[in-house]
């Protein structure tokens, strides 16, 4: 599965992206990306206050002609879903 994750916002305003195929992420990660295929791993994760400097993630998931999108802003990020945008958020380099 090719992924691809924008990540947007935070205090510059700079968008972020990462494209990665999944089989280069750890296996807990892969079984995370396996379930954002079927189900929306939406909070109530760790929530946290509201605030103009949060981040917003856009995950795209590319499996064979199937593409699936899942989009979160900052509190709404599952506890489950975090390593993985954080593992893509290390290898992301800013938007052109």
């Amino acid at each position: 599965m090719q992924l691809k994750l924008v990540r947007s916002g935070g205090f510059a305003g700079l968008a972020m992206v990462a494209a990665v195929d999944s089989v280069d992420l750890p296996a807990d990660q892969q079984d995370v990306v396996s379930r954002l295929l079927t189900e929306d791993l939406r909070g109530p994760g760790l929530s946290r206050p509201g605030g103009a400097d949060q981040f917003s993630y856009q995950l795209e998931i590319q499996q064979g002609d199937r593409t699936v999108r899942r989009h979160w802003e900052e509190p709404e990020v599952h506890e489950t879903v975090r390593p993985l945008l954080a593992s893509l958020t290390r290898q992301a380099k800013p938007a052109r």
